[in-house]
């Protein structure tokens, strides 16, 4: 158990994750619930919340698992490279929260069972890269966008799981929403490994070496300017305070695009992050007003 903890404190901090879990399933639950008037129900949101948490870790895990030949070559100062945890190991922790997921959900109904499924074989399917991993890798941007859309699945499962939804036919009328999960992951994913020219390392790919600075980016900020679209789509108007939202992140971030300083880079990143937890605890608090 002790190995377990320092995994989780290294890679898996709960300090960032479980803020950005909560907000996630709530934003993603209370969303299909008001909208479609279901009662919100606080048990299917423990249980939609283990699911979520369950989820995001076996992702982090599959990315050790996925990274540790490379690890033990650039990062090997990383829990799996070190020795702290077998590869053996994680496999049989990931089967476990497989089953634990499948076990949770079966209690939230077949709809829920139905969605949740779908995103665990997803999942697998990220794990395995799809079987194209050796066409993937090398094109950064196709390789995140991929993975990233998983993210929809997630707060689909995490809206029905909690609303109780039985009829999946709406969701078709709401996908515009659940898409915007997907913009904001990508947004994430683009901005962490975007960095300052001395900030690069070699042969460890990342957007702002193969784009440029401003490249890079203009490549994150579409995300937000598409998040925003989708949710002005959605709600047939432009929603206040996430527009506000995303001028705050623009004007605390704008310094890496004329001056790509490793300090404005590290801001960058790190607002980011604060950017996409942001996001979903005002969609929140915007649909629970």
């Amino acid at each position: 158990m002790r190995n377990w903890l320092i995994l989780i404190k290294e890679r898996f901090s709960p300090f960032q994750y479980i803020p950005m879990i909560v907000a996630f399933t709530v934003a993603n639950g209370l969303y299909l619930a008001k909208i479609e008037s279901h009662d919100w129900s606080w048990s299917r949101f423990a249980m939609a919340f283990v699911l979520m948490l369950s989820f995001f870790f076996r992702m982090r895990l599959f990315d050790e698992i996925k990274d540790y030949e490379v690890d033990l070559k650039i990062n090997p100062t990383r829990p799996l490279a070190r020795g702290i945890l077998s590869v053996t190991q994680v496999k049989h922790a990931l089967m476990i929260l497989i089953l634990l997921e499948l076990v949770v959900v079966s209690q939230l109904g077949l709809p829920s069972f139905l969605v949740h499924v779908l995103g665990i074989g997803y999942s697998l399917l990220m794990y395995e890269e799809f079987f194209i991993g050796d066409i993937l890798r090398p094109h950064l941007t196709t390789y995140a966008v991929s993975h990233t859309f998983v993210s929809v699945l997630l707060g689909i499962s995490a809206a029905v799981g909690i609303s109780g939804a039985t009829d999946l036919s709406i969701l078709c009328k709401h996908a515009a929403f659940f898409l915007v999960n997907w913009c904001f992951f990508n947004l994430f994913e683009f901005a962490r490994k975007t960095f300052a020219p001395e900030e690069e390392k070699e042969n460890v790919p990342s957007y702002s070496n193969i784009f440029g600075t401003k490249g890079a980016y203009l490549l994150s900020i579409s995300q937000v300017v598409l998040g925003l679209a989708l949710l002005r789509y959605q709600f047939g108007e432009f929603l206040m305070w996430p527009c506000l939202l995303a001028a705050v992140y623009l004007v605390a971030t704008i310094a890496y695009l004329f001056k790509p300083k490793a300090v404005n880079a590290k801001l960058f990143r790190g607002v980011t992050g604060a950017y996409l937890l942001g996001h979903f605890i005002v969609m929140s608090i915007v649909l629970g007003a």
